[in-house]
């Protein structure tokens, strides 16, 4: 879906049956609305993006429109997808509107790069798609939002977290192989 598509979308009925969704009770639905909203906030400004709580009301209307077609069992994780999803979007976006000064800027910076970095790079680009932007989100958050985070992961690869944990034990064995190599050459 578009960018800002959702919003077009989503209808007073929605938002209610959304609000309904989140708890039955009209008082507890509105708490947990707010609540919802701002953990997705902090998701956003933790991935330092430039509009947090359009983002998250972007991600709230999307589970507004979606949440009629689907069963959810966990909706923490359901929602998180959607964040995840948005969050993706907008850094497209921002690859898609490159100024000149910042290619300048990266293109110095990498003159100065310690040389591990970019062996971390060569190894993460000859990794498969699917491996390598696992490997990035299974470490991309810290605490509670990790085990969160792994959780989802778990669910969207429909395996247990033992599965998950081995896969990427196995994804961490190739980059470190690649890594002794990049080094040694």
């Amino acid at each position: 879906m578009a960018h800002g598509s959702a919003k077009k979308d989503v209808t007073p009925e929605k938002f209610e049956a959304f609000l309904r969704w989140l708890d039955p009770d009209r008082d507890r639905a509105g708490e947990a609305y707010e609540r919802l909203r701002f953990r997705l906030i902090t998701f956003f400004n933790g991935r330092k993006c430039s509009d947090p709580d359009h983002l998250a009301d972007d991600t709230i209307n999307r589970v507004c429109i979606k949440i009629e077609s689907e069963v959810v069992e966990n909706k923490l994780a359901y929602v998180y997808g959607f964040a995840r999803n948005v969050f993706l979007e907008q850094i497209r976006r921002r690859k898609e509107h490159v100024s000149i000064d910042d290619v300048e800027l990266a293109a110095a910076r990498e003159k100065t790069a310690d040389p591990s970095h970019a062996c971390l790079d060569r190894c993460l680009a000859e990794l498969p798609t699917e491996s390598r932007n696992l490997i990035l989100d299974y470490f991309s958050e810290a605490k509670r939002a990790k085990i969160d985070l792994h959780k989802q992961l778990a669910d969207r690869f429909a395996s247990s977290q033992t599965a998950l944990r081995m896969r990427i034990v196995r994804i961490k064995q190739k980059l470190r192989l690649c890594l002794e190599e990049c080094a040694a050459a």
